[in-house]
């Protein structure tokens, strides 16, 4: 498989001038600790790796927010943030690290227009929901209590992070859904915990204690114990029999192109739909890749034209 290293999606944000300056501190503190340390560090490197970023909401986002039925629930002891529109079958949404629920707004309003009930909801420590940090394990139990409560889902929809979860949800937890669609995912969970580290400047002494760290403290949340291949796309998304759309730019920064091909070569059955120039986010807005996700949902995958959002026709099909 191709293994390139090329993007880091904890480097790749235009951050402001102080979170880079964070960047070049904890470099240099985890740089010098790990080498003296590495057990402690890999346990402070943990709490670092499980604190994602809050951004503000943007103005369509919070239009979107406004302009849902918004509720709290109590999952897992946890204050979430849900959101509902529309009527119909429910498409349950999972967004990524750092994101919120409405980052899916665009999709979210032509899903509705065709008659399906969209639900997206702020993971923990993120957008509206409580709490400081999180991790997959817990977010994914979040996303199962919610599938629960909605009865048959017409589709699960991930973005980055949230495919991962949609993925391992489906892979322990079988939520019953009848398509899976996948914006930006990653494939491995070692090549995240590995960009986290080179991001950070922290040798693969300080990255090993921090995933024993989360492995022992973390050891049940599943429900049964785990390893962390486990965790990893590459490995889930061969159990899931669903019919599964990936989408992926080729010039992804955070999450590189290939990433989805070696999915998309592992997958039972799945279609990827590339394009070009849109990025990792931009892509949750283009024009083509909501109709290409809308016409998913509502036709069976093999009847289905993919075309690419920029440029010439790239139909990507594989079975098993």
């Amino acid at each position: 498989m191709n293994r390139n290293r090329s993007g880091n999606p904890f480097k790749s944000h235009k951050y402001p001038l102080r979170v880079r300056l964070f960047f070049a501190t904890a470099r240099t503190f985890f740089g010098i600790l790990g080498r003296v340390a590495p057990m402690l560090t890999g346990k402070l490197a943990l709490r670092l790796f499980m604190t994602p970023p809050r951004f503000p909401a943007r103005r369509r986002e919070s239009v979107a927010e406004q302009n849902s039925d918004h509720q709290f629930q109590q999952i897992n002891g946890q204050r979430i943030a849900v959101y509902r529109w529309g009527e119909g079958e429910p498409i349950l949404f999972s967004h990524g690290w750092g994101g919120r629920g409405s980052h899916f707004h665009a999709l979210v309003e032509i899903i509705v227009e065709a008659g399906y009930q969209a639900v997206t909801f702020d993971a923990p420590a993120h957008g509206q929901s409580s709490g400081k940090r999180t991790n997959m394990l817990e977010v994914t139990t979040t996303l199962v209590a919610l599938a629960g409560s909605l009865g048959p889902l017409k589709a699960v929809i991930g973005h980055s992070f949230g495919s991962g979860i949609a993925l391992l949800a489906m892979n322990r937890f079988q939520i019953e859904a009848e398509k899976l669609i996948l914006f930006s995912c990653f494939d491995d969970i070692y090549w995240v915990t590995d960009q986290f580290g080179e991001a950070f400047a922290m040798n693969q002494r300080v990255i090993g204690a921090m995933r024993d760290e989360a492995q022992r403290r973390y050891a049940k949340l599943l429900g049964k114990t785990w390893q962390w291949r486990d965790l990893s796309p590459l490995k889930t998304i061969q159990t899931i029999e669903h019919e599964i759309l990936l989408l992926h730019d080729r010039q992804d920064l955070e999450v590189p192109y290939h990433h989805a091909e070696n999915l998309l070569a592992v997958a039972r059955q799945a279609r990827l739909h590339t394009t070009n120039g849109l990025g990792h986010k931009k892509i949750l807005r283009d024009q083509s890749c909501l109709q290409t996700c809308l016409e998913f949902i509502q036709q069976p995958l093999s009847g289905i034209p993919v075309t690419n959002s920029r440029g010439s026709t790239d139909d990507q099909n594989h079975q098993q």
